[in-house]
């Protein structure tokens, strides 16, 4: 059995573009590199999937998206913004909300939409399967679960300011998530993209189009975490829209937190999982 997966960081509209990267997991555990990460649009994004599904023939295809892919409000956040927007803004963060009313990004003719639809539409991270599965992810939230902040006076550390669009911007930020990105992919044996992430460390002055391609790395590692049967951390629902993350036990009880202060029922908003993928 061998899996493909993939991190894409979505252009979110279609006026504008993403990044994406991908590899193959063996059914020995070991992984095959398909390249450094690629600026690509939706349907760039399609095409280049398909192709590798092709040329390569995985018995499954994990996809890490960063984009939401369950949008049913018209105004508003989402509930799982709503929980997850509490351990980032405690971190320094803060979260774009999610509604229909952008209809560039989640209006009916949204590029999102018709990505999702190729490749089956967005996963049941709780219901084991086979084939294509789109599941939505967040590099920000991602940091927090693999221990990434920064040491801070607030309570679970500071988010690293890598986005080199905003005035907050650090270079020694951008450096310390490339750092650990690096690391970890080369401690999969993945030294292409290892190395990648690690010429990007060095750059002093990163662009936007930078930063796409590092979170679609971030995102290629939430799978590269959830294929390794790591357990995988479930925020939210398949009726209002969640996000997966690789597991910590800390973050978990966070949010588990945060929906007892909402009146939410923690067992159904916040679940540990595992995946059904290759390797021993």
């Amino acid at each position: 059995m061998t899996t493909l997966l993939v991190g894409f960081d979505s252009a979110w509209a279609a006026s504008n573009s993403g990044a994406l990267v991908g590899v193959l997991q063996r059914d020995d555990g070991t992984f095959h590199e398909l390249g450094w990460p690629q600026t690509v649009d939706y349907g760039e994004a399609e095409r280049l999937v398909l192709k590798w599904q092709a040329e390569h023939e995985p018995t499954a295809t994990i996809i890490l998206l960063d984009q939401p892919t369950i949008v049913r409000n018209a105004t508003g956040q989402r509930a799982v913004e709503n929980l997850v927007g509490s351990p980032v803004s405690r971190r320094g963060g803060g979260m774009q909300p999610a509604n229909r009313g952008k209809e560039e990004m989640f209006g009916e003719d949204a590029p999102v939409w018709r990505f999702l639809r190729t490749f089956g539409g967005p996963a049941d991270p709780l219901n084991p399967g086979v084939g294509t599965r789109v599941f939505e992810t967040y590099p920000t939230l991602a940091i927090i679960s693999l221990g990434w902040t920064l040491p801070d006076t607030r309570t679970g550390g500071r988010l690293p300011k890598y986005n080199p669009e905003r005035d907050t911007f650090s270079i020694a930020d951008w450096r310390h998530v490339c750092s650990l990105a690096s690391d970890a992919f080369r401690g999969r044996g993945l030294t292409k993209i290892a190395g990648w992430v690690h010429e990007a460390g060095q750059n002093p002055t990163p662009r936007k189009l930078d930063q796409d391609h590092l979170d679609a790395c971030l995102c290629l590692l939430v799978a590269l975490c959830l294929a390794e049967r790591g357990e995988g951390l479930m925020v939210g629902d398949l009726m209002t829209g969640y996000i997966v993350v690789p597991h910590c036990a800390g973050l978990r009880g966070e949010l588990e937190a945060r929906c007892t202060v909402t009146g939410r029922a923690p067992s159904e908003w916040v679940r540990a999982f595992r995946l059904p993928v290759s390797g021993p």
